[in-house]
């Protein structure tokens, strides 16, 4: 007897098919029905909206450990369900960072309790040995934040990876060159207030230089890379040379890819985020989004006091789990992504890249992590309806059309019609 049979599901390719679920995997995917499968604990009557396999997020910061005033385990993987994602990865930087044994433990218990999606864990790089015990707890990888440490720190850094066979993922900004454009930019009284500011203090050059410096310590130590939030067109030039001669994914995020720099205007502080939004003669837009890999929406929520200071001081981040899908079916709709490829960049390539078993496809003998989509529904981005704790989004009253409307992980509805509901969630690995 199966646990659930999901029926009338119309897959991209327009197929109408019944998918039987047992234990949280798909048994089966046919046109029919047996009777004996009508005797199943639940029928669940998709009515003909379109099925793909749940969302994976491999790009958030959940600032739990440490900064619960911004978001918890709770809070945003509540955000996860409802925005349609079945699988999200947290980044290392929360207090403890997560670059001990210890750490990583204690941040893997609490999400066991608190997640509402199943979850992996990216580590930090602290020392060699730290690197090497972190192995036996199955990190997704290892991050580094370029713009934090020297070329020096980064050699040995990159060394240290490199005895794992894990992938390293990089947020790639320049310590330098940031750090004096930061300082120089400041003395210009001019610049006190201009928040579009930041995004050239924070400049395409500092993305292009970091990202070149990473690819010359990927040859030397033989690594795989995952470049996260990659901002602009010419560092995409860079990156297509390199990835003919080493293993280098790309990862988009919503943000890069909808808004530039004249956000600022509008918006103000509160689209603060790094790398920063880039001006119309660097940034990449939905046309450029063949060339990467994955998209990730490197949630990174904070409270709205701290994103209202200035330009300097104000957090830098913007939250993503919510919008995300909403966004990007529009442009389905618009004709200028198709769900193929949204489907490449959102699940099947994310687990690819960091080895997640038995997810990324709706196929038989997978986990049953699906999301339904209605393409036909239509509304403004709204961050009242939003169960992050950052309450506040770029995108608000931004229209939308095509929407996730059921969220589906391991056979387990997570969410359906705004809201959600707590199983017991797995780690990935």
């Amino acid at each position: 007897m199966s646990n659930l049979v999901l029926k009338n599901c119309k897959t991209i390719d327009n197929k109408i098919v019944n998918i039987i679920i047992e234990n949280g995997i798909i048994k089966d995917i046919k046109k029919t029905i047996l009777p004996s499968e009508k005797e199943t604990d639940t029928i669940c009557d998709i009515k003909e909206n379109i099925i793909i396999p749940g969302l994976i997020d491999t790009h958030v910061h959940l600032r739990d450990p440490g900064m619960t005033q911004k978001e918890t385990w709770t809070t945003g993987t509540q955000a996860a369900a409802h925005g349609g994602y079945t699988t999200i990865i947290d980044m290392p930087n929360t207090l403890p960072a997560t670059d001990t044994k210890k750490a990583f433990q204690e941040k893997r218990n609490i999400a066991t309790k608190k997640s509402y999606v199943d979850f992996g864990l990216h580590a930090g790089v602290k020392t060699r040995q730290d690197v090497m015990d972190i192995m036996s707890e199955k990190p997704a990888s290892y991050k580094i934040f370029m713009d934090l440490y020297t070329n020096k720190q980064l050699d040995e850094m990159f060394n240290y990876v490199s005895q794992t066979n894990k992938p390293l993922s990089l947020h790639c900004e320049d310590k330098t060159l940031v750090d004096y454009n930061i300082k120089t930019m400041k003395k210009n009284p001019l610049n006190k207030n201009k928040t579009i500011t930041y995004s050239y203090a924070r400049s395409a050059l500092a993305e292009l230089i970091a990202v070149n410096r990473a690819i010359e310590l990927a040859k030397k130590y033989k690594l795989q890379l995952h470049l996260c939030h990659i901002s602009t067109r010419q560092t995409l030039e860079l990156i297509h040379e390199a990835k003919e001669k080493l293993n280098i994914s790309i990862e988009a995020t919503p943000h890069h890819i909808f808004l530039d720099n004249t956000t600022y205007e509008r918006y103000g502080v509160k689209a603060k985020t790094n790398p920063p939004l880039r001006d119309s003669n660097y940034n990449i837009t939905i046309d450029n989004l063949n060339e990467f890999d994955s998209i990730g929406t490197d949630h990174a929520p904070h409270t709205i006091e701290e994103k209202e200071k200035d330009t300097w001081k104000s957090a830098a981040g913007i939250p993503g789990l919510e919008t995300a899908l909403k966004l990007l079916l529009t442009e389905v709709n618009n004709k200028r992504l198709t769900l193929e490829q949204l489907v490449k960049l959102t699940s099947t390539n994310p687990a690819n890249i960091f080895n997640i078993p038995n997810k990324g496809k709706i196929k038989k003998g997978y986990d049953a992590d699906i999301t339904i989509i209605n393409m036909k529904e239509t509304g403004k981005i709204s961050i009242e309806n939003t169960y992050t704790k950052a309450k506040y989004t770029p995108f608000e009253n931004r229209d939308y059309v095509g929407s996730n409307i059921m969220t589906i992980n391991r056979g387990n509805i997570i969410s359906q019609d705004n809201d959600v509901y707590k199983y017991d969630s797995k780690y990935i690995y």
